[in-house]
């Protein structure tokens, strides 16, 4: 028996679907507090047609969110936990073969090892754009690398979709800030 939920052969439905599911991640991507960026996620197992997890970029659960730390940019980037960590914290095994969807920021290095590692068969997110200086494209590029050498699909959020759901391009990208989120702090870091 098909499954009825399956994308097979259907790109009209599935493209309905991811938009609803990007616009998910966007609205909760506004529950972060972080001033800076608002990134948001949603793993999604499509064979059942089930939200399994959602998560939003903040500091670990009974950790203070306070204004100071979260204006303090090295301190918070230390601390924070991102969009898609929370997801998969919040999803466990339930993250095996599922899709994310994420939006705010192109998915980091860090993140897509994570992706791999719990098993996501498809990743959904702004892709970084080339040659800007940006540290989160330059860590963007390396995720896809990542993604597709590991056999996880990765499919870049259109302008259009953005569009149909009345999101900025550059509000969903968030990677627009040419600034190394780090260059400030770089006698702090050892790298």
């Amino acid at each position: 028996m098909d499954n009825p939920n399956s994308f097979d052969h259907q790109p009209a439905k599935r493209a309905r679907w991811d938009a609803r599911y990007i616009g998910l991640a966007h609205h909760i991507a506004q529950w972060s507090k972080d001033p800076r960026a608002k990134v948001g996620a949603v793993l999604v197992n499509q064979g059942y047609a089930r939200i399994v997890s959602t998560g939003f970029n903040g500091f670990p659960a009974n950790v203070e969110d306070s204004v100071e730390r979260l204006e303090n940019k090295a301190n918070k980037l230390q601390m924070i936990l991102h969009a898609e960590q929370n997801a998969l914290l919040n999803a466990g095994h339930g993250a095996r073969g599922c899709d994310a969807y994420v939006v705010g920021k192109p998915v980091c290095n860090v993140c897509a090892t994570l992706l791999i590692q719990s098993g996501v068969k498809r990743v959904v997110a702004a892709a970084p754009r080339l040659s800007t200086g940006s540290y989160w494209d330059r860590v963007g590029l390396l995720a896809i690398d990542m993604l597709r050498e590991a056999g996880v699909e990765f499919t870049a959020v259109t302008g259009e979709q953005l569009d149909a759901l009345g999101l900025n391009r550059d509000e969903a990208r968030r990677a627009e800030d040419p600034m190394d989120p780090y260059r400030e702090h770089q006698q702090e870091f050892p790298f």
